[in-house]
């Protein structure tokens, strides 16, 4: 029990502990929703669902549950250490700038089918339901990269890098990596229809 006393009263534990009580009590107590994620997630799984708005399984399992498996199969080979987390926050640096820059080109390009009255409106339907899920998949993986760079800067600041912690990176990154080859596929879509009009 001292040990964990001790453990929790460490600087940098008592700062996390506190920044939880500030966003908890901003929460719960004066009903800010500032920070809010939950719209994002939900609107992310509805991309998985079909006309008839029926949760389809395999999706799920795919881009969701699949990269959690894969992360426990990394950390069962071999636990994060200071020099992953290093590489994980560069490429997670770059990668929050390209997807915010690719919002501003989905934005764009929902513009450009709005004008067109050229656009035939079967074509245009389409584009519009990839380019709607593929923006709620972009705002996802912006809300994996600020979570993934919050576990990346916790364990440098603590120096501990134990099998919870490799488990939630290894299975983040994946799962930032399964949904960007999910945007690619959409954006595709979108582009290769409008060539080839």
């Amino acid at each position: 029990m001292q040990e964990f006393l001790k453990k929790l009263l460490e600087p940098q534990n008592v700062m996390w502990i506190a920044v939880i009580l500030v966003i908890v009590i901003s929460k719960f107590g004066f009903g800010l929703n500032y920070i809010s994620v939950i719209d994002v997630i939900r609107n992310h799984v509805d991309c998985f669902r079909n006309e008839k708005d029926k949760l389809l399984l395999i999706p799920v399992i795919n881009y969701i549950v699949l990269p959690f498996f894969m992360g426990a199969a990394t950390m069962m080979v071999k636990e994060i250490d200071k020099n992953t987390i290093n590489i994980i926050t560069i490429i997670i640096s770059i990668l929050t700038a390209m997807l915010f820059t690719l919002l501003t080109m989905i934005i764009d390009m929902k513009a450009k089918i709005k004008e067109n009255p050229v656009y035939y409106s079967m074509e245009a339907e389409i584009s519009k339901k990839a380019l709607l899920q593929t923006y709620y998949t972009v705002m996802f993986e912006i809300l994996i990269c600020i979570v993934l760079l919050i576990f990346c800067f916790f364990n440098c600041f603590t120096n501990e890098f134990g099998s919870v912690q490799s488990f939630l990176i290894y299975s983040l990154t994946y799962m930032l990596i399964i949904n960007l080859l999910m945007i690619i596929k959409r954006i595709f879509r979108i582009i290769d229809t409008d060539m080839k009009k």
